[in-house]
């Protein structure tokens, strides 16, 4: 028998002057705007993410946080981490574990109880120090051109006269209607009348205009040590959680002159360095540059084989050795480096699916292990994340990630910011890399990149999705560069997700290829052919050839669009 299958795809957007790319299509329609009247990569970039979160209010916004890596004329740039940090009353022992636990198939060993009453990804005690103002704020005044003021004029008249939803964001409201209705202001704003926003509905977020125009005239201060600090903190700690002003008033992000980056096939491929998906997206570039990809063809099952390796080999790394490294003492940097991506290369059998423990990466080191080195951390949920690429005429280009983790569910009064809930990222198991401790740095699956050649931008990309983040950009930069794919193709093509255990597989790729996987012992499992709940990741980005600028989009769950002159 013979069932007809869907096929979703996307237009590819040509421009030689600027282009943006985003996980909305006034999101990037707007920052192509700012790209015409002369802004940089920067401005549009800042401008874009801040009129997404009022786009996509649940995902991202100004209460959550996110990561950038930066190139200005030619080989100036850097990164910042502005993800969401501890506060200062978390510990260890700050979550009630219960017995039962997740379970995830493709990380199962490293599954961890449920927490009581998901304190730590609902409500106000999931809520960590929000980093997103302060993050695009310190791009806009290290590589920017225009005012804070004018970065944030999109953004306030889209609060203030409202945008239509479309049907993704309304499937989340429905996803999480348990969690949005638990709060009267979500379930005011989010649920009218008791039901959730119809498709094509108008949604005004009133407070959340009246705080971007205060912040518009006297600064990221006010938010951070002013007046809505005091209205964000009072609420929470009222309400039980554990955010204080002096979280807010210390917040810094963490800039970083140089990315971290590697060498791939001739390519250069930049990330933002420290606890987030960037480092492990390049270990599985760094285990795969030890085979000849290039040989082999993207649905061929050697090379499906392979992919699922080194996926693997750098899940146990991941979740063994990543955390807040001023805490753990754990040197990052060393699991990008060539010679232990080919250690743990060695380490994979062409022929039969492994079971990998951890590699060693102290030997790669300068460093020995310490005595008391923490245990592995377990998984953390993580959905509510969007992305903007943006390269400018001069050829500028920025990669910028940014989410609520999922998200609170809170709205404070006189607010109307969406609250992060951050505290989700860390394992709530005691004595882990990544357990909770006090204005610690979780561990985040974001991973934007720059890929260079000779020294000249040729892409600029990222994702949303989670830990599919990882599997994501690792494929889309493998088709790019190793199968020659066109980015929108390179973005579109099937690919498949696994991180210890059991690989998540694209249907697409068809019953011979699943079959001889399960030959060589993998427990291949199909997603779901339904495309707007999508398990993949939803990458988006931008690549340069000659003088012009090629988008490339996910269709699929949250679709990105693309803008460009």
């Amino acid at each position: 028998m013979k069932i007809s299958r869907s096929t979703n795809s996307h237009i590819v957007i040509e421009g030689s002057e600027g282009m943006v790319t985003a996980h909305h299509r006034d999101a990037a329609r707007i920052g192509a705007e700012v790209l015409q009247k002369g802004g940089n990569a920067v401005d549009a970039a800042v401008t874009s993410a801040f009129a997404i979160g009022v786009l996509l209010p649940v995902w991202s916004g100004i209460g959550g946080g996110g990561v950038m890596v930066v190139r200005l004329d030619e080989r100036e740039g850097g990164a910042i981490n502005f993800t969401m940090q501890a506060p200062a009353l978390a510990g260890e022992d700050m979550y009630v574990l219960e017995e039962k636990r997740k379970i995830n198939p493709v990380s199962r060993r490293f599954s961890f109880p449920a927490v009581r009453d998901n304190a730590n990804t609902e409500g106000y005690t999931s809520i960590a120090t929000p980093g997103a103002l302060a993050g695009l704020c310190k791009a806009l005044e290290k590589w920017g051109t225009i005012d804070l003021d004018q970065a944030l004029q999109p953004a306030i008249e889209l609060a203030e006269k409202g945008h239509l939803v479309g049907s993704t964001f309304v499937l989340e409201l429905l996803d999480y209607s348990d969690v949005l209705t638990k709060h009267e202001l979500s379930a005011k704003l989010f649920f009218p009348d008791n039901m959730p926003l119809k498709l094509g509905a108008r949604l005004i977020q009133a407070d959340y205009g009246k705080t971007l125009k205060k912040i518009a005239k006297e600064g990221k201060e006010v938010f951070y040590r002013g007046e809505i600090a005091e209205l964000i903190c009072h609420d929470i700690e009222k309400k039980g959680g554990f955010l204080r002003y002096e979280d807010m008033a210390q917040y810094e992000p963490v800039v970083y002159d140089s990315p971290l980056s590697i060498s791939y096939h001739g390519f250069d491929i930049s990330t933002v360095p420290g606890p987030c998906g960037g480092p492990t997206v390049l270990e599985i570039l760094n285990i795969l540059k030890n085979f000849d990809l290039s040989s082999m063809k993207p649905q061929d099952p050697d090379y499906l084989h392979i992919l699922i390796e080194a996926l693997k080999l750098s899940g146990v790394d991941r979740f063994t050795f990543l955390g807040d490294s001023a805490i753990t003492g754990f040197p990052i940097e060393v699991l990008t480096t060539s010679d232990y991506g080919k250690s743990r290369a060695e380490s994979i059998n062409r022929n039969e699916a492994g079971q990998f423990e951890a590699g060693d990466p102290w030997r790669f080191s300068h460093l020995s292990k310490p005595e008391n080195f923490p245990l592995p951390a377990g998984l953390s949920p993580d959905k509510g994340t969007t992305h903007i690429s943006v390269v400018d005429k001069r050829r500028n280009a920025v990669s910028l990630t940014q989410t609520n983790q999922v998200f609170s569910g809170v709205l404070n009064p006189g607010v109307g910011v969406m609250m992060n809930s951050g505290m989700g990222w860390f394992c709530p198991i005691p004595g882990t890399v990544n357990s909770p401790k006090p204005r610690a740095w979780c561990l985040n699956n974001m991973a934007p990149v720059i890929v260079y050649k000779d020294g000249q931008v040729k892409l600029v990309a990222g994702a949303s999705g989670g830990r599919q983040i990882l599997s994501a950009m690792a494929q889309v930069i493998i088709n790019y560069i190793n199968f020659n794919m066109p980015l929108q193709a390179a973005v579109e093509a099937p690919r498949l997700h696994v991180e210890t255990d059991d690989p998540m597989i694209d249907p697409r790729f068809g019953e011979d290829v699943t079959e001889e996987l399960r030959r060589r012992c993998h427990n291949v499992f199909n997603a779901p052919e339904v495309f707007l709940l999508w398990p993949f990741g939803e990458p988006n980005g931008i690549c340069v050839k000659g003088r012009n600028l090629f988008s490339g989009v996910s269709p699929l769950a949250k679709p990105g669009h693309g803008a460009g002159y």
